[in-house]
């Protein structure tokens, strides 16, 4: 049955129905369950059933506000823009192995709640360069357990991607430049790697060592709100490698406006260096039948107790290892966010998180602005929900640049691009 079911796979893509991956399934990582069928829509698609196994949703009280990409069974991947206003890690929870955002019990998926943020030291919030971020679980995920599997990561010795290669984006972004709401279902694109010397290109990105384009020059196909933080990946040798990190652009499928992506090639020795005092650990617990969550909670499934924020460096939680009070530390990272009554504004478009203190749970927002401030990566508008046109980032509802832009959101899994390719305005913190 599964001959046959594979031949007519074939023969729908060779009738020009889509393009079909089938990694090998012996990999240690880049390979989900069930191969993958890619068809040629005009703009994204509902991916299939066990396919894209590291794909994670980064939730505050539930709600999907950004998306992840599985490194390890204690690390998850992610933009610096997702977290960086993450004061109280009680709030944020992953949800892995599910398609849905709001799964049955039949997804085996796995709820874990976080117990450390690496955000990476030199990140730069107004250029938005070394846009990247690594997530330490408070439990390892179970890789026997349901839909979930590692993705790989390239190699460190030549620069990805080259120029024009097809990729695929991954996301639980808005899915009609119309909606104020996610997409229910994991959806996916492809794209083409864009030179950073071309015109729309060159205008977005900051540093092309650390960053690159990819969408469709004509428009129609790109990531939008609610993709943040979410993979980039190509097809290499038989599995799946992940290329770059949704990051930002300006609206979304606009003509001659590609999406903007950390380049992951560049910090594999960064990403190493934080892993590594974990990596026995890590495998040793994986291999444990740990009970999984039921998958319509976001309550933790370990450390319950645990109080301290990601701010207290000091802490003696353990993570993994029982048998150890220090927290893992490298030289190479930057302290995790550590002012816990911080009075940040909520001014960058990159947060989807409410800026607030240890003094308060309300959200800071501007009841006066006409221009929602609507990170992607929140369902819930922190603002005026009202207002359809922010120019915003990838991973963030509130605007990128000029608050008075009048520039539509767009999505790139919408089948309704949006045409207007005159607007040269740069994206701005």
């Amino acid at each position: 049955m599964r001959l046959l079911i594979l031949f007519f796979v074939v023969i729908i893509c060779e009738n020009g129905g889509g393009t079909l991956y089938q990694c090998d399934t012996n990999a240690l990582c880049g390979c989900s369950t069930s191969f993958t069928l890619v068809s040629r829509i005009a703009g994204g698609e509902t991916a299939g059933r066990q396919s894209w196994s590291w794909t994670v949703s980064l939730r505050s009280h539930g709600k999907h506000f950004c998306g992840g990409t599985i490194l390890s069974p204690s690390f998850i991947v992610t933009t610096a823009l997702c977290i960086k206003d993450i004061y109280d890690l009680k709030s944020i929870t992953i949800l892995a192995g599910s398609l849905t955002l709001k799964p049955s019990s039949n997804d085996l998926s796995q709820v874990r709640s976080i117990d450390r943020i690496y955000q990476h030291p030199d990140y730069n919030s107004d250029l938005l360069t070394n846009d990247l971020a690594l997530i330490r679980l408070c439990s390892p995920l179970n890789m026997k357990y349901g839909n979930i599997k590692p993705i790989c990561l390239p190699p460190d010795t030549v620069p990805q991607p080259p120029d024009n290669i097809s990729m695929i984006a991954l996301g639980w972004g808005k899915t009609s430049m119309w909606t104020h709401e996610f997409s229910s279902t994991l959806r996916q694109v492809t794209v083409q790697s864009i030179a950073s010397t071309y015109s729309g290109c060159k205008d977005l990105i900051s540093d092309s060592k650390l960053q690159f384009c990819a969408g469709i020059i004509t428009g129609g196909k790109d990531t939008c709100q609610g993709d943040g933080g979410g993979p980039l990946m190509a097809f290499v040798d038989n599995v799946w490698q992940i290329y770059g990190i949704t990051s930002y652009g300006y609206g979304c499928a606009l003509p001659g406006s590609p999406g903007v992506y950390t380049r992951v090639s560049f910090y594999i020795e960064w990403i190493k260096s934080i892993m590594s005092s974990e990596e026995v650990t890590a495998t040793t617990i994986s291999t444990s039948e740990e009970p999984i969550t039921d998958p319509t909670s976001e309550e933790s499934i370990t450390d319950s107790t645990s109080e301290e924020p990601i701010t207290d460096s000091t802490s003696e939680e353990s993570i993994t290892d029982s048998t150890s009070e220090e927290p893992i530390t490298d030289s190479s990272s930057e302290e995790p966010i550590t002012d816990s009554t911080s009075e940040q504004p909520v001014t960058d478009s990159t947060s989807e998180q409410p800026v607030t203190d240890s003094t308060s749970e309300e959200p800071i927002t501007d009841s006066t602005s006409e221009q929602p401030v609507t990170d992607s990566s929140s369902e819930e508008p922190i603002t005026d929900s009202s207002s359809e046109e922010p120019i915003t980032d990838s991973t963030s509802e509130q605007p990128v640049t000029d608050s008075t832009s009048e520039e539509p959101i767009t999505d790139s899994t919408s089948e309704q691009p949006v045409t207007d390719s005159t607007s040269e305005e740069p994206i701005t913190d």
